[in-house]
């Protein structure tokens, strides 16, 4: 295969990063340690259409940060402001993605689920590298910080039912499968943060109490997906699959080389949970997605993003024993079926230095195996 697939996630765009760069340009303030997400994304477009190796590029989720790109203060969600006199983030980064002339899929992320902005007061701006101290200065001309009652939740949740912004994400298919050279290639959607519906409501406070960390999953695997899965996975031969998700089935919240965990297809929620390899991962059908994946004999890779850091996994099919490995030892098993194999890639427009990502770039893949490309390194 002469041609790579070049796999980028986590822009977080929004109208509102471009805003606070001219604030800090107007004041003569510095520009070089603020990562601005929009910025990132024009230049890895140009970066890509200048490669001759690119012959696919994949958006693995998290395109924009929320929905609309305003800020409704109080006074406006109570008049409910109509939707259509309000643009949105989504307009914005598709109106920069018809510069990429190399084709194109997507999948989606939690942050494309949500529709209202951020109280910065609340989130604040660290996943762009700006501290609250730096951006109160500015908070009048950027906005983003009266407070909305209960309203505020709107930030997080979302009734699909009422409210639909995948319509707005260019590429996305529902369960979709692309052959590109030697690898078939599976698209699967984890759906919204797993916080939002109440069915995973005791799930997730089980989850967060042992071990006690906040964690950032999304909902899942349906039964649909996981059948849609083993269909592919019967119905198509070739070298190698690659399955697209933006969250991963098992994490450690930090890095620990070469350290075994041993999981469970009928009680993997508790075994991961319990190992703590269980922080921003998939709340549903991680179990039966492996047990899935371990009866197939062929080649699998699990491409994922969402965790903001590069990590590799290998999970032994037999055993099911699980190690977290280099990339150089990932790679020389890249080929061996007897592994599932799981890539976290890094994020292009967010940095996350609790888990210790300080580091932007995007994954290429190729026969050579697995690369990831690091833009920018942050200071710790």
């Amino acid at each position: 295969m002469d041609r790579e697939i070049v796999v980028f996630s986590d822009v977080h765009y929004s109208k509102n990063w471009d805003t606070i760069e001219k604030c800090l340009i107007k004041r003569q303030s510095s520009t070089h340690s603020f990562l601005n997400p929009n910025k990132e994304l024009r230049h890895f477009i140009r970066r890509v259409n200048k490669s001759s190796t690119t012959g696919l590029v994949i958006n693995n989720g998290d395109s924009v940060d929320y929905h609309f790109d305003d800020y409704s203060a109080l006074k406006n969600l109570l008049k409910q402001k109509p939707n259509s006199r309000r643009t949105s983030n989504w307009d914005h980064f598709n109106l920069d993605l018809q510069c990429l002339n190399k084709p194109y899929i997507a999948i989606l992320g939690n942050h494309d689920y949500r529709k209202e902005a951020y109280n910065y007061n609340f989130w604040g701006t660290d996943h762009v590298n700006l501290s609250s101290r730096e951006r109160k200065k500015y908070k009048n001309e950027i906005g983003h910080h009266a407070f909305r009652g209960p309203f505020e939740l709107l930030s997080i949740m979302v009734n699909n039912k009422k409210f639909n912004p995948l319509k707005k994400c260019l590429g996305y298919k529902k369960r979709r499968h692309f052959i590109f050279g030697k690898y078939h290639c599976i698209f699967l959607n984890n759906g919204t943060d797993a916080f939002v519906k109440l069915r995973n409501i005791f799930k997730y406070i089980d989850k967060n109490l042992m071990p006690p960390i906040l964690s950032y999953d999304l909902d899942g695997l349906k039964k649909k997906d996981l059948a849609y899965v083993s269909s592919c996975l019967s119905q198509m031969t070739g070298d190698h699959f690659l399955i697209f998700q933006h969250a991963p089935i098992i994490n450690s919240k930090t890095v620990n080389l070469n350290k075994e965990y041993q999981l469970s297809t009928n009680l993997f929620r508790k075994s991961t949970v319990k190992q703590n390899i269980s922080y921003n991962t998939i709340l549903n059908g991680g179990g039966r997605l492996l047990n899935i994946l371990r009866k197939t004999a062929g080649n699998v890779t699990i491409v994922c993003s969402h965790t903001h850091a590069s990590k590799y996994f290998l999970i032994d099919k037999s055993s099911l024993a699980a190690k977290e490995v280099s990339a150089g030892d990932f790679n020389f098993e890249k080929n061996n079926p007897s592994y599932i194999k799981q890539v976290t890639t890094l994020p292009l427009g967010v940095i996350h230095k609790i888990e210790g990502g300080f580091k932007t770039g995007f994954l290429k893949i190729n026969d050579q195996g697995f690369k990831e490309v690091v833009l920018k390194i942050f200071n710790k």
